[in-house]
């Protein structure tokens, strides 16, 4: 995007009315899947979807992705996950149906969690045992949420994941596994800082989620 063209803003809830009004500004606008957003022939001049809005074919116009049907997410899943913190929701669309959040003593006083310790430091002499416990516990206990609810409802259209790389294979190796794995193509990672998980920030990544962005250059009278 161009810094010199003001960038605005606006939620998925409004992204039919967003779109309609992009294409009669733009009536060549194309979707550019390396940029993610629908332009014409200036560059600068660009709508970039919601990450929760369906991605229109590669090549696409913005009247035939118009033309094409519905513009509502699917049935998405989102799962935040930090050592002694877990947050997950399910929504339908852009309603929240099922949520959950845990919370696990896994951190030493020094801050740092038990898993990370010991793979720097070696074994803790002390309370290295519960906090090793309870890392594999909320490890289980998110992974047995989200496999009820893929019982309950299939498969989501896409899972968002936030959480660090390190522990990636640690929540691939839970014990029950988890009904996804991160090469799938329906996981998305979440693109931005993600703070200590519970259902405000759940609801808060969500929304971000859920956020689109219009820039638009000055017209000439």
């Amino acid at each position: 995007m161009d810094p010199t063209v003001p960038e605005r803003r606006f939620r998925i809830d409004d992204l039919a009315g967003e779109l309609d009004a992009f294409l009669a500004r733009v009536p060549d606008a194309r979707w550019d899947a390396t940029a993610r957003c629908f332009r014409g022939r200036d560059p600068a001049t660009a709508l970039r979807l919601p990450l929760l809005a369906p991605e229109p074919a590669p090549g696409s116009s913005l009247a035939e992705h118009l033309a094409h049907g519905d513009l509502a997410p699917g049935p998405h899943v989102l799962l935040l996950l930090r050592a002694g913190a877990s947050a997950v929701g399910w929504w339908d669309g852009l309603e929240l149906v099922r949520h959950k959040a845990f919370k696990r003593y896994v951190v030493r006083g020094t801050g740092k969690a038990q898993p990370t310790h010991l793979k720097t430091r070696g074994k803790s002499r002390y309370g290295s045992r519960l906090r090793l416990q309870n890392w594999e516990r909320q490890l289980g206990e998110t992974s047995e949420r989200l496999g009820e609810w893929w019982r309950e409802f299939g498969a989501p259209s896409r899972v968002f994941v936030a959480l660090p790389v390190r522990l990636r294979a640690e929540f691939a190796a839970a014990e029950p596994q988890p009904p996804f794995a991160f090469d799938d193509p329906e996981v998305v990672p979440v693109p931005f800082h993600v703070h200590q998980p519970d259902h405000a920030e759940l609801l808060r990544v969500h929304a971000l989620l859920g956020a689109g962005t219009v820039a638009l250059r000055e017209q000439a009278d």
